[in-house]
């Protein structure tokens, strides 16, 4: 729910929004057939789901206004220059490792 609070008022119009809006689903999907294939339980599944969907929101909390204009350039067609500009970058892996390291050790605690 957090991730939608956060990401559906960045996007820049309609289509975006509604790609945006899918992607907790979509990861929830793989992440389940990825646990059902690999024999998984649900209790080691969720803390890294949790992890992995709150670190895309911490990775871009008040990063939302230079998301929205990058993603309406790329929208008029305006060739951009590199991927996501340092800044975001930084914050993005930092918290993808905070908030992953911390899901391993729930996800360890557990079994």
């Amino acid at each position: 729910m957090v991730f939608l609070l956060v990401f559906v008022p960045i996007m820049p119009n309609r289509e975006y929004r509604i790609r945006g809006s899918c992607i907790p689903a979509v990861m929830a999907a793989f992440g389940a057939l990825s646990a059902l294939v690999k024999g998984m339980p649900l209790e080691v599944l969720l803390p890294l789901y949790s992890a992995a969907v709150t670190a895309f929101v911490f990775g871009f909390l008040g990063r939302g206004r230079e998301l929205r204009e990058r993603l309406a350039r790329i929208e008029r067609g305006e060739r951009l220059e590199g991927g996501l500009f340092a800044v975001v970058r930084m914050q993005l892996m930092l918290s993808v490792f905070v908030l992953l390291v911390a899901a391993v050790w729930f996800a360890s605690a557990i079994l």
